[in-house]
């Protein structure tokens, strides 16, 4: 078995974007629906009606095409419908659905007061939510050298609610040339991995670099392993062996097979095994580091990645028990 056939025992939930009553310009949008990729979600743009709607949807990154017309409604929103003075059901925004929720950024008392906020939606129900703003400032605004050259120090990393959202749910990101964007995604959730790994201080961390030279090439990178490393994670490194890093506190792991060449993993297992988060289950970081956390992704074909990431305790064990076992 490889990783690849493993990852095939793993089904995810599918999960769709709304961004609702945008202001940014369609730049920003298209960036958004590059991010996250026509094939891992369908990207809606459109304004909150009380029926249906003018709202305007993309379905790949591009110019959005305003012909194109879909009644985005509140029901679309919340799966709440009200009733009308002749007892007919219509769409309607409960916005104190949105208000309780401590996970999206809303705190007005009315569907105007809504502006660029973007939802996660499972199954008609909203899952998690953000503003363009924090999206830009984790992945939008952002390319992969603040990672590569360490000016995004761990401290720095953390996960807005609605890439928080994405856990369990399979996706299949692009790298260049055809997106210069989706594997921002893996690199921002590596990074937080990373950090739960670095707080906790303890525990072990598996981590794959296809290529093991880049732990060396890549300045951030090689820091970022030193200050894990220092703090007694019982750090394991895997990837073909064409340089091998040196005089850091890590087992490194080489080979040539295709679970060397073809992965992306980040493992991070507590001492005491993965298991649910007890003193803040609503922490995406004290989830990682009480609970453990992962990231599985294999290049099922050039530049093309298939994956998901977990909190889920027995995804975590089954992935790490596959990597100590036959890696």
């Amino acid at each position: 078995m490889t990783l690849e056939q493993f990852l095939d025992r793993f089904d995810g939930p599918e999960r769709s974007v709304v961004v609702v009553n945008r202001t940014d310009p369609d730049p920003v949008l298209n960036m958004l629906v590059d991010t996250f990729g026509d094939d891992v979600m369908r990207v809606v743009d459109g304004r909150v009606t009380d029926g249906a709607g003018d709202g305007r949807v993309t379905d790949g990154a591009g110019p959005v095409d305003a012909s194109r017309t879909v009644g985005l409604t509140a029901e679309d929103l919340t799966g709440y419908a009200g009733v009308d003075g002749d007892d007919e059901a219509v769409p309607s925004l409960d916005v104190e659905v949105l208000r309780r929720r401590d996970d999206i950024p809303f705190d007005g008392g009315t569907p105007d007061d809504i502006e660029n906020l973007v939802l996660l939606m499972e199954d008609g129900e909203v899952v998690a939510g953000s503003t363009l703003s924090e999206l830009g400032d984790a992945v939008l605004f952002v390319n992969s050298d603040l990672y590569t050259t360490g000016s995004r120090s761990l401290d720095d990393v953390d996960l807005p609610s609605v890439i928080s959202g994405l856990n369990d749910a399979t996706f299949t990101l692009r790298g260049y040339p055809e997106s210069n964007r989706q594997k921002l995604l893996l690199i921002t959730i590596s990074r937080f991995i990373e950090r739960a790994a670095w707080t906790a201080g303890d525990g072990t961390l598996r981590s794959s670099f296809q290529r093991l030279s880049r732990i060396d090439d890549e300045v951030g990178t090689r820091a970022v392993y030193e200050r894990i490393a220092d703090t007694g994670v019982d750090t394991h490194l895997y990837g073909v062996p064409d340089d091998l890093p040196e005089d850091l506190d890590a087992v490194i792991h080489a080979g040539e097979a295709q679970d060397f060449t073809d992965s992306w993993f980040v493992v991070y297992r507590p001492p005491e095994g993965p298991h649910p988060a007890e003193s803040d289950p609503e922490s995406d970081l004290v989830r990682g580091i009480e609970g453990g956390v992962g990231l599985l992704a294999v290049e099922a074909e050039p530049r093309v990645w298939r994956g998901l990431w977990t909190f889920d305790a027995d995804r975590v064990s089954r992935v790490n028990r596959y990597i100590e076992r036959n890696l």
